[in-house]
């Protein structure tokens, strides 16, 4: 399995991306085209169409998860990358891309669970381990954090994606700026340029935040490491208003992530005036703060 494209939180490089598979079909090149455009509504139908199609298609159900995700659907989108891991349990980016997806909803702890499953089956995986970092700077353990980080920047073999890394640290004087993709939807073998990507945030003396993801991946094959399949319990219903709460949080995650601050700090203040739930509304707070850090 080919990845592609990704979307991602406002960790180092968080993010969804759209993963290609072997074999391509109309829909799939449909929703890749549609999300590469933003037009993600379209993209999702058209995903739904390919998983119709073909319900054995982990690149279809993380395509679809990775879209509804840039909708403000998280449980949809954990529910999606479930079943790609269903199907595909071997694959670090759809690891990955589910643990962005649970960040976006403040699942912390089963985050880390799968950017550790990611860094297992591939040991260089520097987006897992430093959006991993975060998540443990988001919790409070910045020297697990400050471990993370100091080695996914020191493996990280793109001059760029090391420099935005560093920054997101803390480590350069220099703001923040967007950073490397991430890995999220499937798309057909060739894979048209990737859509708009998402940046790095970090929380450690300046706290970063998780890494976006969305340019595409390089084309190689992820090892045939057999992983237990997921265990994540799914979420319990949400009330509309906490829903509403949760689909803005989403959308200013990938606002940070497209370098849209201002957009995504407006959309958090909103969430927290809406959301119900008090730890959310601490998490949320918690989220602005490592947002809102100079770097």
């Amino acid at each position: 399995m080919k990845r592609m494209l990704s979307a991602t939180l406002g960790l180092a490089a968080v993010g969804v991306v759209l993963v290609s598979c072997s074999t391509t079909s109309p829909s799939m090149e449909r929703g890749s085209a549609y999300y590469r455009n933003a037009e993600y509504v379209a993209a999702a139908d058209a995903f739904s169409e390919a998983i119709a199609k073909n319900p054995r298609s982990a690149a279809a159900w993380n395509n679809r998860a990775a879209t509804r995700l840039r909708l403000g659907d998280v449980n949809g989108a954990i529910a999606d990358y479930n079943k790609a891991l269903e199907l595909a349990g071997y694959d670090a980016e759809i690891y990955y891309n589910r643990g962005n997806a649970l960040v976006a909803a403040g699942q912390y702890q089963e985050a880390i669970a799968d950017y550790t499953r990611a860094i297992d089956i591939d040991p260089n995986f520097t987006k897992a381990m430093f959006n991993r970092g975060t998540v443990y700077a988001m919790l409070g353990q910045r020297d697990v954090a400050q471990n993370d980080w100091s080695r996914a920047i020191a493996l990280e073999p793109d001059p760029w994606t090391k420099s935005a890394m560093r920054r997101s640290a803390g480590l350069d004087p220099t703001p923040v700026v967007a950073v490397a993709p991430a890995t999220g939807v499937t798309q057909p073998a060739v894979a048209p340029a990737p859509p708009p990507g998402t940046g790095p945030a970090t929380v450690p003396p300046p706290a970063p935040a998780p890494v976006a993801v969305n340019p595409p991946v390089p084309p190689a094959p992820p090892p045939v490491v057999m992983v237990a399949p997921p265990t994540s319990q799914p979420q319990p219903a949400a009330s509309m208003q906490a829903l509403d709460a949760r689909a803005l949080a989403s959308r200013a995650i990938t606002r940070e992530l497209d370098g849209d601050h201002a957009g995504a700090m407006q959309d958090l203040t909103t969430a927290m005036q809406l959301e119900p739930d008090a730890s959310r509304r601490a998490s949320l707070a918690n989220l602005m703060k490592l947002l809102d850090t100079p770097r």
